[in-house]
Formats: C-alpha cells, sequence, structure tokens
C-alpha cells in the first residue's frame, strides 16, 4: 500500500503542470508559486502517512487511514466534492444513464421491525409482469434473509445482470403461507418523465423527475403527444427534481427559449470551465403559454431551466423557492477504479444571477479558500425588464405554499401508517375500481390505528406527561389525581380533535395510496390534480392568458392594478 501510493504521489508530481490550465491571464510565477507549494505540501503529507503507518502505537488500516485523510480535506470544501468507490460509481452511472439492470421496484423498509417491503412495482418491468404488488414483504432474497436489510443492501441483491434470475419469498397481507417468485432480471429504464397526460382540455402536463441523458427525447414523446392531441398550454412539473446533467439541462430549455438565447453560463478557474449554452434553433413549442412548478427540492438542473424560464420571460414560475444548488461537478477517473466528483464551476442564469446559496458551510467549518466570490442579493432585470434578485435559488413569480398537515399527519405520515393501511384495506377489498376515501373507509381506518395500537400524542399530552412527572415527584400529587385524570380525558377529546382537524389531508394521502396500489405512478400523480394548490394555481393562470400576459410584462389588462 505504502508504495502504490508513493508511487501515485509521483505520478501526481509529474502530471501537475499539464492538469492546471488556468485562465488567460493568470501570471506564470504565480502558477510556478502554486505548483510549487503543493510539491511541498504532497511531500508532507506523504511523509506524514508514511510514519504513521509503520511507527504509531496501534497498527494503522492503511486504506481506511488514506480514505479518512481524504474525506477529512474534502470536508473544508463544499458538499458535493466527494470520492466515490466501485459501488458508489455504479449508482452515478445509474443516475446518469438512466438504467440498470434490476427486476423494477421500488423497495423501502416498513414497520418496527424494518422489514423489507415493496414500495411499488415499476410499469412494464419483470416484477410487475410475474404478479409483485405493492405492500408485499420481502422476507429473502436467493436463499438469504432479510432481517436488518437496509434498501442499499437489498438492491446489492436485487440489481444484477440483464437475463440472470434472482428468487424472492414474499409474504402477502390476506396470504397464510409465503410466497415464491423466480424473476428474470431486464435492463431496468428510470423514467425521468414519470407521467404526461391533460390535467384540463387543451392544458398538458408533464412530470419531469430527474435529468438523465434520455430527458430531452422523453420531454420530446410527451410534447408530441400533448401538442397532437390539441395542447395549447402546458404545466412543466419541476417539483422535488434533484437535478442530474447538464447538457440535460440545456437541452430541456432549448424546447422553450427562443433562438439564439443563453440559458445559462458557467464559470470556475479553468478555461474549460468557461462557458455559454445558447438555443441553437426555434423551440419545438414555439411560444406555447408554459407554467413551471418548483419547491424546495427543485435544485440545480431543474433551477437553470426554472432561470432560463424566467429571465427570458418564456413562461410564470409558480411554487416555493428553489434549493440553491448551483455549482458544477466533473467526475475524474483514477486508475484505482475511484473516481473525484469535484465542483469545477458555478451556474448562472441568463441575468447574471448565481443560483448557488452560500449556507453550505456550518459555522464550526473550517474553510481553506483564499477569497470567495460576492454573491450579489441586488436586482437583476428579466428580458421584459421585470425586476428578479440574486442570493441563491430561483424565487417563484407567483408564491403559492402547500399546505402543511397538522401534527397528526405528520406522524402517520412518518410512520407509514397510510401506506400500510392501505396494503391491508386492499387485500380485504379485491375488487376495488376507485380510488375514492368513503367516510366508512376513514373510519375502518381510525379504528385500524385502534387496533395496530398506534403511538401517538399530542403536543398538549407531551406537556401532560412532563407534569405528571414533576407532580409525582411532589407530595400533593396524591391530592391532585382526580384533576389530572380529568385533564387525561378532556387531553384525549383533544386526539379526537387532531383526527377531524387533519381529516382532509388524511383523506387525500389515503386516496394517494390507493390510486398508487391500484393503478401505479399515473394513479397517485392523477389522484393529486384537484387537491394540489400549486397546480390548481397553474392551470388558473393559464385558462385567464390576460392575467398570464401581465404576469411576464408582455401587456397589462386594461382593469389590473397590478
Amino acid at each position: 500500500m505504502l508504495r502504490r501510493f508513493t508511487k501515485s504521489l509521483c505520478w501526481m508530481l509529474v502530471l501537475l503542470p499539464l492538469a492546471l490550465p488556468l485562465k488567460a491571464g493568470a501570471e506564470t510565477s504565480s502558477q510556478n508559486e502554486l505548483y510549487e507549494q503543493i510539491r511541498e505540501n504532497i511531500s508532507l503529507f506523504g511523509d506524514v502517512y508514511r510514519e504513521i503507518s509503520l511507527r504509531y502505537v496501534d497498527t494503522i488500516n492503511p486504506d481506511e487511514f488514506v480514505r479518512a485523510g481524504i474525506d477529512g480535506m474534502l470536508a473544508t470544501l463544499d458538499p458535493y466534492t466527494v470520492l466515490f468507490d466501485d459501488k458508489e460509481l455504479d449508482d452515478l452511472e445509474i443516475l446518469t444513464t438512466g438504467r440498470y439492470g434490476g427486476v423494477g421496484i421500488e423497495i423501502g423498509v416498513r414497520g418496527e421491525k424494518k422489514v423489507l417491503t415493496v414500495i411499488t412495482a415499476m410499469d412494464d418491468t419483470p416484477a410487475q409482469r410475474v404478479g409483485i404488488r405493492s405492500g408485499d414483504r420481502i422476507i429473502e432474497i436467493d436463499d438469504t434473509p432479510t432481517d436488518g436489510f437496509t434498501t442499499a443492501k437489498a438492491a446489492q441483491f436485487l440489481r444484477g445482470e440483464a437475463g440472470t434470475q434472482v428468487t424472492l419469498i414474499i409474504m402477502r397481507t390476506g396470504s397464510q403461507e409465503p410466497i415464491e417468485f423466480v424473476i428474470t432480471r431486464a435492463e431496468i429504464e428510470i423514467k425521468d418523465v414519470p407521467y404526461y397526460g391533460f390535467v384540463e382540455p387543451g392544458i398538458g402536463y408533464i412530470k419531469l423527475s430527474h435529468f438523465s441523458r434520455r430527458a430531452s427525447s422523453e420531454v420530446d414523446h410527451a410534447l408530441t403527444e400533448l401538442i397532437a392531441g390539441g395542447m395549447d398550454a402546458l404545466v412543466l412539473d419541476l417539483r422535488s427534481n434533484p437535478g442530474g446533467l447538464l447538457p440535460a439541462a440545456v437541452a430541456i430549455s432549448q424546447r422553450f427559449c427562443p433562438r439564439g438565447e443563453t440559458v445559462v453560463s458557467t464559470r470556475g478557474r479553468m478555461m474549460e470551465s468557461e462557458r455559454q449554452y445558447t438555443v441553437p434553433s426555434d423551440p419545438i413549442v414555439g411560444e406555447l403559454p408554459l407554467v413551471l412548478l418548483v419547491n424546495g427540492g427543485s435544485a440545480s438542473a431543474s433551477e437553470i431551466v426554472a432561470g432560463a424560464i424566467q429571465d427570458l420571460d418564456r413562461g410564470v414560475i409558480v411554487g416555493e423557492p428553489t434549493f440553491g444548488k448551483g455549482l458544477v461537478q466533473s467526475v475524474i477517473s483514477f486508475e484505482s477504479g475511484k473516481a473525484l466528483k469535484l465542483t469545477t464551476a458555478k451556474y448562472y442564469t441568463p441575468s447574471g444571477r448565481l443560483i448557488q446559496k452560500v449556507d453550505y458551510f456550518s459555522p464550526n467549518q473550517n474553510v481553506v479558500f483564499e477569497d470567495t466570490e460576492e454573491v450579489h442579493i441586488d436586482s437583476f432585470v428579466t428580458a421584459h425588464g421585470r425586476p428578479v434578485y440574486g442570493g441563491g435559488g430561483i424565487s417563484p413569480d407567483v408564491l403559492v405554499p402547500m399546505p402543511e398537515p397538522n401534527r397528526l399527519g405528520m406522524e402517520l405520515w412518518r410512520q407509514g401508517k397510510f401506506f400500510d393501511f392501505i396494503s391491508e384495506y386492499r387485500a380485504r377489498h379485491p375488487n376495488l375500481t376507485s380510488a375514492k376515501i368513503t367516510d366508512e373507509a376513514l373510519q375502518e381506518f381510525q379504528n385500524w390505528l385502534v387496533q395496530t395500537e398506534f403511538e401517538y400524542r399530542s403536543r398538549a399530552e407531551n406537556y401532560f406527561a412532563d407534569l405528571e412527572e414533576i407532580a409525582q415527584e411532589d407530595t400533593i400529587y396524591e391530592q391532585i389525581t382526580d384533576e389530572l385524570e380529568q385533564l387525561r380525558i378532556a387531553l384525549a377529546q383533544i386526539r379526537e380533535y387532531d383526527f377531524e382537524d387533519g381529516k382532509g389531508f388524511i383523506r387525500q394521502s389515503l386516496k394517494s395510496e390507493l390510486a398508487a396500489n391500484l393503478w401505479g405512478t399515473r394513479g397517485r400523480t392523477e389522484a393529486s390534480f384537484k387537491d394540489d394548490p400549486q397546480l390548481l394555481e397553474a392551470i388558473k393562470i393559464l385558462v385567464d392568458q390576460q392575467s398570464y400576459r401581465a404576469l411576464l410584462a408582455l401587456e397589462m389588462p386594461e382593469d389590473s392594478t397590478r
């Protein structure tokens, strides 16, 4: 290990002058000073590593020791610069290509015992074709019990070369005996566009979940189908889309933005980091009215698209402020099989706004930068002169917060109770053809929570528990037991009120899970349309074209005070 490490250091020293083509204009003397500093520090690092590995009082694992040193060094940078091992590189390849060999199921762990559970079988995959269902509990994979399995470990067992087989032993609600499935793996495609269709006559809707290499072709297919179906306005949903590839983001922007316009630029220390990406041809949808939906989970490539659409006044942005991830990563592979995902540039919108927020450093984190770029929060202007603001992320033109569930709703969601109940409910009602949640079904859910001993305490009950504990340590406890019992009864009534207060969220969550159980991703998506305030606002804007144009400063409605 030491010999291999020393050899790597030598190669790094040889290649450094070739590996650092700084921007034109950098002084040669400054470059030489930098190279000399790097040589000296690498030599120091090697000396310290060698001496500790050989002489430290306890035996050091050389591989883990050097990895700890690298991780510590990377921790002084942004959170997106990381070293990947072989397995992590496989995961990165899946994210960028959208393909892997497997059976096509989304899995999670459910319940107190953390049982490996099928969340959904993806459409038109080996798992769906053999009859794997949402809610199935996987107890064995190829004769290996799954007790204690994480989803990452399960994925290692489930993935493999297309054409090979894997055996799953399943426990299914309503079945007394385990069920065996022998599944032949295939190449699974993770769809960047899991859904497209019409939300209103003439108003198309495309849900874009990722930006892999296939994103633009999937969006093109959806646009072609929607245009053929009579689309005259579009909602592009980028909510909770974490991003992906820069070329994919540029390609999606080019589908909507005018020819010759810059949709994003990148800037960094290296010459190759300075890039401007422009639209080479007319957009395939012309000037079709457009609304983009975004939220706090819209990041990176999603923000490139949203920033371009907003700055060029090509469409209206609706929802909540985006994440603020505007750093560009490049993947540098090494002979060892590992790779460094390194931040090499920053994204800027057409108006010049930096997408990246500057809050990724913790207060006590050691920062090693000699200088940092000042982030301007001043006003910038769009193509039509509308003010937009820097400081990171994209702020929507129309802010529409999503309603927050109450404490009970959050706890039901956190514990997976909606999913678990629907799995059992579907087994008891195998002939369901509707996702409607009736009052009877809602009462059945409430009874089920009692039967399964669902643990939930309101905030008031938490305070009461603390009060009772303190009172028990006091001599007056026996004198106030009656009052405490009355308070306990009153708090139980408050719990009943919590269910009534959160009934709308509970009903919608059950409806969503039931639709997903019946019809998969398409069912879950369509079940949300009538209860989605951000989507409803987008439809409202597109229906009223006068207001749409006013939002983009194209023309003002005659009776508007906007």
